[in-house]
């Protein structure tokens, strides 16, 4: 009885352990994919900046008439 008693105590505190480094595990994983969240924010803004910055500039190429439109 003392050795099945043993015994489960053991696989307890493997459980446990096992439990923990679960936890830290997942912990990192949250930070990592919050980190790349981030990173993927800061590259749409960047991109979204550069994309609109160019078809406004394209927009008012198109509607502005620029030098000496004389002949």
């Amino acid at each position: 009885m003392k050795k099945k008693t043993k015994s489960r105590v053991g696989y307890q505190v493997a459980s446990g352990v096992m439990d923990v480094f679960g936890v830290a595990a997942a912990a990192l994983a949250i930070v990592v994919l919050l980190l790349m969240l981030g990173s993927l924010f800061s590259w749409l803004r960047q991109d979204l900046s550069m994309t609109f910055a160019d078809l406004t500039d394209n927009i008012t190429d198109a509607v502005l008439v620029t030098g000496d439109t004389r002949e």
